[in-house]
C-alpha cells in the first residue's frame, strides 16, 4: 500500500475532533483545546495534533496519522494515511485535489452487510489462524461474528445489557497475502467491546483482540466464563461491562505478553527529579485498580514460550498445534481443574 506526499498532506488536513467522533469518542472543549470524555488525559490542539498526559499506551501524541495508529488499529503509516483519506471521502483518483467539508456530528453507526456465505471467514480462521471449526461455529451461531458482503472482512460485534449492538470492529481476511486490515466500524460506542455474557458465572476474561479470545477458548475449552474484548488500550469497555454485570467477582486479564500490556496491568511509578520535583505522576495499573474495587484479579496474559515468537493467544494456539497437539488436551484438563476449584 503506497501513498504520495500529496496524499499525506491531505491526510494531515483531517479534523482530529471529527476523526475522534467518527471513531466513537466524544470531544469536549477544555479551554483552548479539546479532550475526550472517554480519555480525559488526551488533549487535542489546533484540531490537528494531540498529546496524552497520562503517558500510557504505545504513543504519547502526534498527528492524525499517529492517532489512527494508536486508536484506529492501523498497522502502518501507509494504512493510516489511506484510512484518513477514506474517512474524508477522498477516492484514489481525486486524492490530489479534492476538498472535503467536515461536520462535528458523530458518523451514523451502520453495520456492514452480511455475506450470504461465510466460506472465506471459515477458511481464514481455520487455515490461517489455526482455529477449530467448533469455535468458529460458536461465534457465528451466537451472532458474535459474521463475514461482510462487500470486502469479506470478519465483523465482530458487542452488545449492551439489552442485547442491542453498540460496538463493531472489522478484521481483514487477507493476512496470508500481506494485506493486513483492522478497524472499528465508524460511529460505534467505545464504551463497549465484543462480549460474551453468562449471568451464571462470576468470572470475566479480558482480551485485547477477538481472535485471541477465540484462541483462548479453543485452547482451554472454556465456554462458561464471561468474555470481553477491549479493542482499545483504555478500559472503558471493562468499566461498562462491570456496571452492567454486577455478578462479576473475578477478573482475569488475558492480554498479550508484550511491554504495552504489562504497563497497563502493572502501571508506572511516579518519577521525581534530583530536586524532588514531580516529573510524572504514578499511573495505577489494572491489577491494582480493580483489586482496590474489590475484585479478585489475575494476570493470565499469553504464556511466554522459550525461543520467543509468541506474544498473544493466537500465536500460542498455533505454537501448540505445531509442537504437540496433545498439549492442548493437557491445557484443557488443567483449565477444567482450576475452574472447579475457583
Amino acid at each position: 500500500m503506497q501513498y504520495t506526499q500529496q496524499d499525506k498532506a491531505n491526510a494531515l488536513e483531517t479534523s482530529l475532533t471529527h476523526l475522534a467522533s467518527c471513531m466513537g469518542y466524544t470531544p469536549k472543549r477544555v479551554g483552548s483545546c479539546y479532550t475526550l470524555a472517554e480519555m480525559d488525559s488526551i488533549r487535542i490542539y489546533n484540531d490537528r495534533t494531540w498529546y496524552r498526559w497520562s503517558n500510557t499506551g504505545t504513543r504519547i501524541g502526534g498527528t492524525q496519522i499517529d492517532f489512527v495508529l494508536e486508536f484506529g488499529n492501523a498497522n502502518s503509516v501507509p494504512e493510516a494515511v489511506h484510512q484518513l483519506l477514506n474517512w474524508q471521502g477522498i477516492s484514489p483518483e481525486y486524492r490530489a485535489n479534492k476538498n472535503t467539508e467536515y461536520t462535528s456530528d458523530r458518523k451514523e453507526f451502520k453495520l456492514p452487510n452480511r455475506a450470504e456465505s461465510y466460506r472465506i471467514a471459515y477458511a481464514y480462521l481455520i487455515k490461517t489462524r489455526g482455529l477449530s471449526k467448533e469455535i468458529v461455529d460458536y461465534f457465528v451461531k451466537n451472532k458474535i461474528m459474521y463475514e461482510d458482503k462487500d470486502f469479506h472482512n470478519l465483523v465482530f460485534v458487542g452488545r449492551d445489557a439489552s442485547g442491542k449492538i453498540r460496538y463493531a470492529t472489522k478484521h481483514g481476511t487477507r493476512d496470508a497475502y500481506g494485506q493486513k486490515y483492522k478497524g472499528d466500524v465508524a460511529g460505534n460506542d467505545k464504551n463497549y467491546g465484543v462480549n460474551i455474557v453468562n449471568k451464571d458465572s462470576d468470572v470475566l476474561k479480558v482480551f485485547e483482540a477477538s481472535i485471541d479470545c477465540m484462541s483462548y477458548m479453543d485452547i482451554t475449552g472454556d465456554y462458561t466464563s464471561n468474555k470481553l474484548v477491549l479493542g482499545m488500550v483504555e478500559d472503558n469497555p471493562l468499566r461498562t461491562f462491570l456496571k452492567e454485570n454486577p455478578n462479576i467477582r473475578n477478573i482475569d486479564f488475558c492480554l498479550d505478553n508484550d511491554l504495552a500490556a504489562k504497563q497497563h496491568l502493572n502501571g508506572k511509578p511516579e518519577i521525581r527529579d534530583d530536586s524532588g520535583k514531580l516529573k510524572r505522576e504514578k499511573v495505577v495499573g489494572y491489577l491494582e485498580k480493580y483489586t482496590q474495587q474489590g475484585y479478585t484479579v489475575r494476570d493470565t496474559c499469553a504464556p511466554v514460550v522459550d525461543g520467543g515468537g509468541v506474544k498473544d493467544y493466537n500465536e500460542y494456539l498455533q505454537y501448540l498445534k505445531k509442537v504437540d497437539l496433545s498439549a492442548i488436551a493437557a491445557v484443557r484438563k488443567e483449565n477444567q481443574y482450576h475452574r472447579k476449584s475457583r
